[in-house]
């Protein structure tokens, strides 16, 4: 057996026990940790992929890109139902996301950083909770790191990467609106590896140019043929106009967005521990590392960040790309730190604990998450909407429900309106008739939290005159109660 053929049986069994773990981490997770759907978008992307099962591939959600839903069609023939088919979507993405972080912290930094960052990722349990989540975020992740590799190994060695990469890219920009951004910026981020090699990688670049405007072209006619407007994204039909409304009309929100993100988002996903790794890692010197290279993937971990900051929500999962670029470096430093534990006598003896102690901090981490789902604490997801929305389903008449969030009505298979946040009680049930909403439905999880005219709702003795109560005990949270009222007088106004 040759060197290369070795290498490749190493490659191909690193490869495979990492996608082992991190499917069966996730698994165990979703068998643990039973899901509902979380939020509004979960919903539109679930309605998005109905309209694509059924065959109407012109249907656009007005900001939910096309290939995470377009995916769960696919799945669906698979799936007891739609949501499963999406939740299978991003548990498949998910559990695959440690080949392309492998592949790529390999080119970065060696085999044992390789290996330690594939590992890392596929334990922990911010991502394995994605990963059996109804979102795109598991999806993008995958493609994010693929698209940085393939376009690497593109400038680097050619051949079919050159046509993997723009294709890549571009299904990027099919998942998640950052895509866009990111595709467009990769000639700026080849310049990194094209500089100083006369023009070999620069010739390498020309095919991802092609392909990728061809690509975005065809989408771009699509999109009119859909919507009327030639445009790259849907989600964002003019890019400049969406990058100065960020900067100029919303600039406060995004100073607001970049201290969170810094003073708090960033330290606290990755915590103390891996940071202290993440620094031995970017600042330990070598003189086997390419620096080049490292700048090409921090530009796109970078413009990651910005665009996060400039879409003014500063939640973690818009961050998901740049913290596990982090977790790379963060790798490098505990190969160093094992590897020369390793070599000296004294300290041999603890070359394991530094990837121990992580470990058992991800564990930590995990039991934190999955424990109080199992002694009584209410738990993440709003179980209690589904099971008031199945209730509704199967005892009450179809109607518009008034309530604060969605997801009841998803499960109910009946239309929802949000009240005004700031109005009285007695100008929300107005509003109610009004609408003709057959039914109002207060949650202490959210709406008595948000809408504090109807917190009195949650004790039906407080209920005004003119309305009914239907049930007040579906929700088997005593601190999430659920209360439906309808109007005293009439099934519906």
């Amino acid at each position: 057996m040759d060197a290369s053929e070795s290498d490749a049986k190493i490659l191909v069994r690193d490869l495979c026990l990492c996608v082992a773990a991190a499917f069966l981490c996730r698994a165990l997770f979703a068998v643990a940790m039973p899901r509902v759907l979380d939020s509004a978008d979960a919903i539109h992307y679930v309605s998005l992929a109905e309209d694509y099962a059924k065959g109407q591939w012109k249907t656009l959600g007005p900001r939910i890109p096309p290939l995470y839903p377009a995916l769960g069609a696919l799945m669906r023939p698979a799936a007891p139902d739609m949501e499963w088919a999406l939740r299978w979507v991003s548990l498949v993405a998910s559990s695959l996301l440690p080949i392309p972080v492998y592949l790529l912290a390999r080119m970065l930094h060696g085999s044992a950083t390789a290996r330690i960052a594939a590992s890392m990722v596929a334990i922990w349990p911010w991502l394995i909770d994605y990963g059996t989540r109804v979102g795109p975020e598991a999806l993008a992740s995958l493609l994010w790191f693929t698209a940085i590799y393939a376009l690497a190994r593109a400038l680097l060695d050619g051949g079919p990467w050159t046509f993997a990469a723009p294709v890549a890219f571009f299904a990027l920009h099919l998942a998640r609106p950052e895509g866009t951004f990111l595709l467009l910026a990769a000639p700026v981020a080849a310049t990194f590896l094209c500089a100083r090699n006369g023009e070999g990688r620069w010739k390498r670049l020309l095919p991802f140019l092609v392909i990728s405007t061809v690509l975005l072209t065809i989408y771009a006619a699509y999109l009119k043929t859909v919507t009327g407007s030639f445009a790259l994204s849907g989600r964002a039909p003019d890019l400049g106009g969406a990058l100065a409304h960020a900067l100029l009309n919303r600039g406060e929100q995004t100073v607001r967005a970049f201290n969170t993100l810094m003073g708090n988002v960033i330290p606290v996903m990755l915590g103390p521990y891996v940071l202290l790794f993440v620094g031995v890692g970017a600042f330990t010197p070598s003189p086997r590392r390419n620096f080049r290279l490292e700048g090409f993937v921090i530009f796109f971990a970078c413009l990651q960040w910005a665009l996060a900051t400039l879409s003014t929500f500063a939640e973690p999962r818009y961050m998901m790309s740049f913290l596990i670029v982090a977790y790379i470096w963060g790798a490098r430093g505990f190969a160093i730190v094992t590897q020369r534990a390793a070599a000296s006598p004294r300290f041999r003896a603890l070359r394991a604990a530094p990837l121990t102690i992580y470990a058992l901090i991800m564990l930590h981490g995990m039991a934190f998450t999955l424990l109080p789902e199992h002694f009584g604490h209410l738990p993440l997801d709003p179980r209690e909407y589904k099971t008031a929305g199945l209730w509704m389903r199967a005892n009450l008449e179809p109607g518009l429900i008034l309530t604060r969030k969605p997801q009841i009505g998803y499960y109910a298979h009946m239309p929802t309106q949000g009240p005004d946040a700031k109005a009285s009680l007695t100008d929300i049930l107005r509003d109610a008739r009004a609408t003709q909403a057959r039914y109002i439905v207060v949650d202490e999880r959210y709406t008595a939290n948000m809408i504090p005219a109807l917190r009195p709702l949650l004790d039906p003795a407080h209920a005004p005159p003119g309305l009914r109560l239907v049930r007040a005990d579906l929700s088997p949270y005593p601190n999430a109660r659920i209360v439906i009222y309808t109007w005293e007088s009439e099934t519906a106004p």
